[in-house]
């Protein structure tokens, strides 16, 4: 008799994240339960879910839901956006920003943004940016954890912040996540505080 092989019945995109039958069972028992096909141990479920956002989390495809929002904010698509986010997963491609909580990922826009200074800054979580002057006009898309302004306006994942050359202000990272911003900046800033 021929022995059936259980990653065949999970979808290709689950099998590629499956390395032994225990894996597949919790995946498959994961999958059953977000369907609502059948009741699952609650710790099978709890760590099958903790493997799946671990997954996502590391993913190119992680802030796909904002492909829309960024390929107008970079004027790139979203082939494009995908090579930089696996590019952007590589630590060693990040830089040291002007302070020492402050990292910098740069990468090359669509005609769209030529001339800007465009990519990634990530900021660590309860850290403050000092209060600066924009030289030219700053775009910011935030992608993870927020940020306060100093006049208290949020800005969380999703949100846009337009800064205006000339502009002044201060702001302060939230404290659960490191915050995670796309970013085009024509022309500099000066930081005028500490």
């Amino acid at each position: 008799m021929k022995q059936l092989d259980p990653l065949a019945e999970l979808p290709e995109f689950a099998r590629e994240f499956t390395n032994s039958d225990r894996d597949s069972r919790e995946l498959g028992e994961l999958l059953a339960r977000l369907a609502g096909v059948s009741e699952s141990d609650p710790k099978v479920v709890a760590r099958g879910r903790a493997r799946l956002l671990s997954t996502v989390n590391q993913s190119r495809e992680r802030f796909a839901p904002l492909f829309d929002k960024l390929s107008q904010f970079f004027d790139l698509s979203a082939d494009a956006l995908r090579a930089v986010f696996e590019r952007a997963s590589n630590e060693s491609e990040w830089e040291p920003g002007p302070l020492p909580w402050v990292s910098l990922f740069h990468f090359q826009g669509g005609p769209a943004v030529a001339g800007c200074d465009t990519g990634f800054v990530r900021l660590q979580k309860g850290t403050r940016f000092p209060p600066h002057r924009h030289l030219g006009n700053e775009r910011v898309l935030v992608l993870e954890g927020g940020y306060h302004d100093q006049e208290g306006h949020w800005y969380g994942p999703g949100a846009l912040h337009d800064m205006n050359h000339g502009s002044e202000h201060a702001l302060r990272m939230n404290a659960e996540r490191d915050v995670l911003l796309a970013v085009v900046l024509a022309g500099q800033i000066e930081v005028v505080g500490e």
